[in-house]
């Protein structure tokens, strides 16, 4: 079992420091928050959250858990590139007592199974989550996440502007490319969009990729090693319709990051973001003033596909030294009146039972999780662990400096065609 742990470990570090560079400095400043040590009788322990989203609601929810529990002190702790920091102490031996996780991923099946997460089966932690969510994330038939919210992807898009200049919401892609370029003949920027932030990059093409044919034969694709890149009428789609966006967004969208990409949307110079429901908060945070709603990334049939999965979820260390505290917290963030106050703030759906998160802005493109056809999760979540992080870094690097041989070439060899 330990063997297990450290071979998976060893494969870890090595993949962090080759991918991030992140490096000691800043797990060492991290690791400086988890030293767990009791003043008295109260015992505190570390929450990692990789969702910047909702760090402020978090200080609430601990601090309202605190109120209720005085021997028990949370430390939540956020950082940049959260997710290579969280891998490197992990594989460091120094994970913190909570952690949020995506339970969807390889990698997280991988951790499971090597002993990372502490087993929560047959305790009450999900009683309260519909089981609809954690079925499909059970390890070996093992519970090891607690899920909280879904996301799911689409385009925001400012309704305020779009009835003064007399649009109408795209359903087909061909509707979306003239809908763009009436609003640049107006003078606006089309899209907002952040190329050097590779996962967001990730994300839009893989909304894309789902959406150029359908679910069924993107995934097909991947997974047949004989299928090409550049035979691939998928693949062609998706890269014409990259270009495309990018050819309307904001000049420097290469040196745009994610939070650049919201100020532009939500100060009117740009009129839609693709983006996933999760930047709600960060839209409103952003001061956006005009009415703003979500439209399904379209398609040619006019029945756009969603996607998405899990998006926060809580997971325990299997090395905590406080397994009680740790699930008491976990605990409370699945009671009703903590998951409502997540999702009147985050606008996420929630998988706690008897909570609804009000939110019109989302509505248009989160009700179609339920309906049939209209919901596919994410493609990554089949693929090798840590391959869906690349497919950011290289869709990326093709919006920036547009090398379409480069990008098909790197297709063929992660995905294993000959």
């Amino acid at each position: 079992m330990r063997n297990k742990k450290a071979t998976w470990g060893v494969a870890l570090l090595a993949g962090v420091l080759l991918l991030s560079g992140c490096g000691s400095k800043a797990n060492n400043n991290v690791a400086a928050n988890n030293n767990s040590e009791s003043e008295g009788n109260q015992v505190t322990i570390e929450l990692f959250n990789q969702k910047s989203e909702i760090k402020d609601y978090m200080e609430q929810i601990i601090r309202n858990f605190e109120e209720e529990n005085p021997n028990i002190k949370v430390n939540q702790v956020q950082v940049p590139d959260s997710r290579q920091v969280l891998y490197s102490r992990m594989a460091s031996n120094d994970a913190p007592d909570i952690m949020s996780i995506f339970p969807n991923e390889s990698d997280f099946r991988t951790q499971a199974e090597s002993d990372y997460f502490l087993d929560l089966t047959d305790t009450d932690l999900l009683a309260n989550v519909d089981p609809t969510y954690y079925e499909d994330v059970k390890v070996n038939g093992k519970d090891y996440s607690v899920p909280l919210t879904m996301n799911a992807y689409g385009i925001f898009y400012n309704v305020t502007k779009f009835n003064e200049l007399g649009l109408t919401v795209p359903t087909t892609w061909g509707e979306l490319e003239n809908t763009a370029k009436a609003i640049k003949e107006k003078g606006k920027i089309p899209f907002a969009t952040s190329f050097k932030d590779a996962w967001t990059a990730g994300h839009l093409t893989e909304a894309l990729i789902t959406n150029a044919e359908n679910p069924e034969a993107a995934a097909k694709f991947f997974a047949d090693p004989a299928a090409k890149a550049e035979d691939n009428a998928g693949i062609q789609k998706m890269i014409t319709q990259m270009d495309f966006i990018r050819d309307y967004s904001q000049a420097d969208a290469a040196g745009n990051g994610y939070n650049e990409a919201v100020n532009l949307f939500a100060t009117g110079e740009a009129l839609m973001l693709p983006q996933g429901i999760w930047a709600v908060p960060v839209i409103d945070m952003a001061g956006m003033e005009d009415e703003y709603k979500m439209f399904p990334v379209p398609n040619d049939s006019g029945a756009g596909v969603v996607t998405g999965g899990i998006d926060y979820a809580l997971a325990i260390s299997a090395e905590t030294k406080h397994p009680e505290e740790a699930k008491k917290f976990v605990k409370f963030m699945t009671e009703q009146k903590t998951a409502q106050f997540l999702a009147d703030n985050e606008k996420s759906p929630s998988t706690v039972n008897g909570v609804k998160a009000n939110s019109p802005q989302t509505e248009d493109v989160t009700k179609l999780l339920s309906e049939n056809g209209r919901f596919q999760p994410w493609l990554h979540f089949d693929w090798k662990a840590g391959l869906d992080s690349s497919w950011g870094t290289e869709t990326s690097a093709y919006l920036i400096i547009k090398d379409k041989g480069a990008l098909e070439s790197w297709i063929n060899k992660e995905f294993g065609k000959n």
